[in-house]
C-alpha cells in the first residue's frame, strides 16, 4: 500500500486539522470560506447530499479525474483545494490501496470533511433555505484519507512524492495560478500528473486579460515543461440550488498535464 507518512511536523493542529500555514486571524476574517453557515453547508448540500439530488450532482467531475489518473493501484494522491472532501474519498474509494490526502485553505472544510469521511459522524445540516430540510447524512470511515490546511503554492510533501495532484473548481480562485502549477511541478514524481478541472471564473478583472481564452493558459503551461495529454474544453456540469430546480450552468475547462 502507498505511503500515508508524507506530512512532516505541523505548524499547529487545530480540532486534529494539521495546519502547514499560520493561517491569521485577518486571513480567517477574510476568507469567505470559512463561514460555517453559508459556504460549508452548501458544499455538504452540493457534495455529501446526493440523495436530495438522486444522484452526486457532479459525478462528471469524479468519473474524469478517475479516468485521467496515472497507471497503479497503490499511488500517493492530493485533491488540493479538497473543499468538504467528496473527490479525496472517490479517489480512495477507487483505488483502496491509495494514499490520499486532502488539502484545503479552509479550516471550517477541512473540519466538515474529515468529520464526515473520517470519522463517520452523522451531519444534520441546516439546508431550509433551499427547500431540503435538515436531512440527516451518515458518515464514513475512510481511514487512508488525511486532512491538512495548506496553500495550494506551497505543500507540505516533499520534492517528488505525489502521483498526482488533483483540483477541481480552484485555479480561478488562485491569486497566480502558475505558481501553484509551479509548486505541484515540485511534489510531482516524474511521470506524475495534474488534473485540473476549472470554470476559469475569475475573480479580478486582470486575471480575465491574462488567462481568458484559455489557450493563453495552455501555451503558458507548455512553456513552463508541461506536457498536455488532454485538453477538454468544455465539460458541462449543473450545479443545484435548490429543490425548485434552479441550477448553475458550469462550462468548465478540464485538462491533464504530465512532468516529464
Amino acid at each position: 500500500m502507498a505511503n500515508l507518512q508524507l506530512l512532516p511536523e505541523p505548524l499547529s493542529v487545530r480540532g486534529e486539522i494539521p495546519f502547514y500555514h499560520a493561517k491569521s486571524a485577518e486571513e480567517f476574517r477574510a476568507d469567505v470560506y470559512e463561514r460555517y453557515d453559508e459556504l460549508v453547508t452548501r458544499q455538504t448540500a452540493l457534495h455529501l447530499a446526493d440523495e436530495l439530488h438522486g444522484a452526486y450532482p457532479l459525478q462528471a467531475v469524479a468519473d474524469y479525474v478517475l479516468g485521467q489518473l496515472p497507471p497503479g493501484e497503490d499511488l500517493t494522491l492530493a485533491d488540493v483545494g479538497c473543499s468538504v472532501g467528496r473527490l479525496a474519498a472517490e479517489l480512495l474509494r477507487a483505488h483502496p490501496g491509495a494514499a490520499v490526502y486532502g488539502i484545503d485553505f479552509s479550516y471550517q472544510m477541512l473540519r466538515q470533511a474529515r468529520a464526515y469521511w473520517v470519522q463517520g459522524e452523522t451531519l444534520r445540516p441546516n439546508l431550509f433555505r433551499y427547500g431540503y430540510g435538515s436531512p440527516q447524512l451518515p458518515g464514513h470511515h475512510l481511514t487512508r484519507l488525511q486532512f491538512a490546511l495548506a496553500r495550494a503554492e506551497a505543500l507540505p510533501f516533499p520534492d517528488h512524492s505525489l502521483d498526482a495532484v488533483v483540483n477541481s473548481f480552484l485555479i480561478d480562485r488562485l491569486p497566480n495560478p502558475l505558481a501553484a502549477f509551479a509548486e505541484w511541478m515540485r511534489v510531482l514524481r516524474p511521470g506524475g500528473r495534474v488534473i485540473t478541472l476549472s470554470p476559469l471564473n475569475f475573480l479580478r478583472p486582470e486575471a480575465w486579460r491574462e488567462w481568458h481564452p484559455p489557450v493563453k493558459l495552455l501555451h503558458a503551461l507548455q512553456a513552463a515543461g508541461w506536457e498536455v495529454l488532454d485538453w477538454t474544453d468544455p465539460l458541462w456540469l449543473t450545479e443545484p440550488m435548490d429543490v425548485r430546480g434552479n441550477a448553475i450552468q458550469w462550462s468548465t475547462l478540464a485538462f491533464t498535464l504530465l512532468r516529464r
